[in-house]
């Protein structure tokens, strides 16, 4: 009697986590979205390897890194992931709660740029309630890659997989200075004048630290003491205190204006792109696509560097 190959016996569930593992590259992060501890994930992982005798990731104590296998796994697992979650949850997956969007925002932008973007939304779409999610960059692409934010706001990231993206403006950055600092009064301020001095950034998760650090590499900025921030306001704060030169976004101004801060032009431009994104493989729902229609048309009356303009 001849005897077929061995039953697998995997569940969703360590599907799910390994494709959460694979996008977040952190126990901790998938842990955190599961609501379980990271050695719960690292032991569903390890069940999950060994039920199919594969080693899916390579483990050190400083990352997770999908294995060669592994990469090739999450491409034909992901999706079907996807589409098994869908159908076992229609109502929350496909069909969403009429009349509510969930639209993602990362955090530097959800206090400057979204203010202006829901007023316009609720005045024109006033049948369509926009909830926002404010989390940092890379939580806002990883909730609108997994479905659960139809929509995201964006600094242009660095890989657009899986997402569809709508630029809307250009932004300039900008050095945040006292009232009372030697350029102040300055019309606009050469990257080079900020050689030596200490910088107030803002962290990797705002996606605002890579463009930066390039322009400061570009133009021979060395030697500088560094402080980042996980927020603009405090990037400003500290400026106006003295303790630095800040460099922020200029749609940041709307969030941090004071009379004694000053936000100043930095030269020559370097420009990132605010963008809305949304999923590449699913259609919106009617709602959601009404929302990224306006946000689209109604971008030239947004902040752009930092000043409302008109069509």
């Amino acid at each position: 009697m001849k005897h077929g190959a061995p039953t697998l016996s995997v569940s969703l569930h360590q599907l799910r986590l390994f494709v959460t593992l694979a996008r977040h590259r952190s126990f901790t992060r998938a842990g955190d979205e599961f609501g379980i501890t990271q050695s719960a994930v690292s032991r569903g992982i390890r069940e999950l390897e060994d039920e199919i005798a594969l080693r899916l990731f390579d483990r050190t104590t400083r990352q997770v890194a999908l294995t060669d296998t592994g990469r090739k796994l999450l491409a034909r697992i992901a999706p079907l992931v996807e589409e098994l979650e869908a159908a076992l949850r229609p109502r929350a997956q496909a069909f969403g709660e009429p009349g509510v969007v969930n639209l993602a925002s990362s955090c530097a932008l959800t206090a400057s740029v979204l203010p202006a973007m829901l007023a316009s939304c609720r005045e024109r779409l006033p049948d369509i309630a926009v909830v926002v999610l404010d989390r940092p960059q890379n939580a806002v692409l990883q909730l609108v890659r997994s479905g659960e934010a139809e929509l995201g706001v964006v600094i242009a990231p660095d890989k657009l997989d899986e997402l569809v993206a709508e630029p809307l403006f250009a932004d300039g950055l900008a050095a945040v200075v006292s009232a009372s600092h030697r350029l102040s009064v300055a019309a606009h301020i050469d990257w080079q004048q900020l050689r030596g001095t200490p910088l107030l950034l803002l962290d990797d998760d705002t996606g605002s630290l890579g463009t930066i650090e390039s322009a400061l590499a570009l133009h021979g900025v060395t030697g500088a003491v560094r402080q980042k921030f996980t927020q603009s306001a405090a990037v400003a704060r500290m400026a106006e205190a003295g303790l630095g030169v800040g460099i922020l976004p200029m749609h940041a101004r709307a969030a941090c204006d004071s009379a004694r801060a000053r936000f100043i032009p930095l030269v020559p431009d370097t420009s990132r792109t605010i963008m809305l994104v949304r999923r590449k493989s699913r259609a919106l729902r009617a709602s959601a696509a009404h929302v990224w229609s306006h946000v689209i048309a109604s971008a030239s009356h947004t902040l752009v560097s930092g000043q409302a303009v008109e069509a």
